[in-house]
């Protein structure tokens, strides 16, 4: 259990878990659209279970968020701050009142990723392997790959891109052969992953 949470809050665990999952550009675009739109209903939904006082579930998670983030890559994580706080002001103040909005807005993103995964991806969504996981990494997932489309960090992208690529390696083999790659250093691929591109956005017409 402690082993499963400190991979939680490791970036390059983390970030390659879900990396692994989004590696064609088609579908990073999705997910930078969509991820944030559907992070911010959902936080909508947490604004009507109260806590104590003014504090309702959309703060407390909000907050999780952005001290997980901070933890795991603190100048990306701090330049979020803002960024998930409007995201937390929009869900709680204005999408509140709008239910059925907030509903239909939800549903079509998670429509969106999983077309984004079955017609461009060619893999199932990462929450299919573990759910906690994945949805806590969507949010963080796609401000890095902004970050990193503007020049954040280029030796970290490139890192983490070698480690995604690994990580899919083995998955494609598993998902060939049924075993379990050994320790021993990545096996070549029985076949190649549909996914393309690099682990940073590429805008491609």
């Amino acid at each position: 259990m402690l082993a499963y949470v400190e991979n939680y809050f490791d970036l390059r665990k983390s970030f390659v878990f879900y990396g692994a999952y989004h590696h064609n550009w088609k579908n990073q675009m999705i997910h930078v659209l969509f991820v944030p739109v559907i992070f911010t209903t959902a936080l909508s939904f947490l604004a009507r279970v109260p806590i104590t006082g003014g504090v309702d579930l959309s703060h407390i998670v909000a907050a999780f968020y952005v001290i997980s983030f901070i933890k795991m890559e603190p100048v990306a994580g701090a330049l979020y701050l803002p960024v998930i706080a409007a995201m937390e002001y929009l869900g709680s103040k204005v999408l509140f009142d709008r239910v059925p909005t907030s509903i239909g807005i939800h549903v079509f993103g998670w429509a969106a990723q999983i077309l984004g995964h079955r017609l461009a991806e060619g893999r199932q969504p990462a929450f299919t392997e573990d759910p906690l996981q994945a949805f806590h990494a969507a949010v963080f997932f796609v401000w890095l790959e902004v970050l990193f489309f503007l020049g954040y960090r280029p030796a970290e992208k490139a890192e983490l891109e070698k480690l995604i690529r690994k990580r899919i390696a083995n998955m494609n083999t598993v998902e060939a052969t049924g075993k379990t790659p050994s320790a021993k250093g990545t096996p070549k691929a029985v076949r190649s992953s549909k996914s393309t591109g690099s682990v940073c956005i590429t805008f491609k017409p």
